[in-house]
């Protein structure tokens, strides 16, 4: 999710194919991770309270609510929020409840200190270099006491072949051009130490894309990944100043595309999750 400098939509939301993307994005991430949840969260506690901010088509709670203990499910709470509803799924996901929210307004009043576990995965850069730390303080508002916060935000400077650091070119403009920044994993540990939270942790993963994949699945659906974030963003960097030559946007994809089939590269995300301190 990100908004532009009116915070009034859904950052590639012109982007006819974003749904296969975010799809993919759940998909080529999990498997890197190897599990959904890596903060300490009791995920069979009948009351638990799940926040999952900026969900999208809300594929990361789907996937969590199949695969937590079904003696429990029912009486859990799993709620997925984001700036716009488009690519809600139309149908409902099977106990999960979505609302739209932007992480830049207020959150619900009711939902203070009410969430065991509130999850985000990058979107940091929605909220402007101005409104990001106090977007982060209030979400850590919704953590209950003894409760646990997860972020997930990219590093795109990691990116070693020359279409994909051309990529990071393109995508720093356009952040920019919006009023925010790239630059939010690195300081993700720190912030969260500085906010109060206790038993702070990170854990940066390398997503593997194209060749450096796994398996040939894995680094065809990877490779599609980047062609539809990349076609997205070329399309928008077009109506703004950028310092990538009209050849080099022109090419963009088919270099990343050749790359990827050859050398492969990674997709750097830096994972961190801290406790907010019970009142006991």
């Amino acid at each position: 999710m990100a908004e532009d400098k009116n915070q009034t939509h859904y950052f590639l939301d012109g982007n006819p194919e974003e749904l296969e993307r975010l799809q993919l994005g759940q998909e080529i991430i999990s498997d890197c991770f190897g599990k959904l949840v890596l903060a300490p969260v009791d995920m069979e506690n009948p009351g638990l309270r799940v926040l999952d901010s900026a969900t999208a088509d809300g594929s990361w709670l789907r996937d969590l609510c199949e695969c937590s203990p079904s003696s429990s499910r029912d009486a859990q709470t799993y709620i997925g929020t984001d700036i716009t509803s488009i690519y809600f799924p139309k149908a409902g996901i099977p106990g999960v409840q979505l609302y739209e929210q932007s992480i830049t307004k207020a959150w619900p009043s009711e939902w203070n200190c009410t969430f065991d576990l509130v999850h985000q995965r990058m979107a940091l850069a929605a909220a402007g270099k101005d409104d990001v730390r106090e977007a982060l303080q209030r979400l850590i508002g919704l953590v209950k006491p003894g409760g646990w916060i997860q972020l997930v935000e990219p590093d795109h400077s990691a990116s070693a072949t020359p279409a994909m650091q051309d990529f990071f070119k393109l995508l720093s403009d356009v952040f920019a051009f919006m009023g925010t920044s790239t630059g939010y994993a690195t300081q993700l540990q720190k912030w969260l130490a500085e906010e109060g939270l206790e038993s702070v942790e990170e854990r940066v993963f390398d997503v593997p894309l194209g060749k450096s994949s796994r398996n040939d699945a894995l680094s065809k659906k990877s490779a599609r990944m980047i062609e539809l974030v990349m076609k997205g963003l070329v399309e928008v960097s077009r109506t703004i100043p950028t310092l990538l030559s009209a050849t080099e946007l022109d090419t963009l994809i088919q270099r990343a595309q050749e790359e990827l089939a050859q050398t492969g590269d990674i997709f750097r995300l830096h994972c961190v999750w801290g406790r907010k301190p019970s009142n006991d």
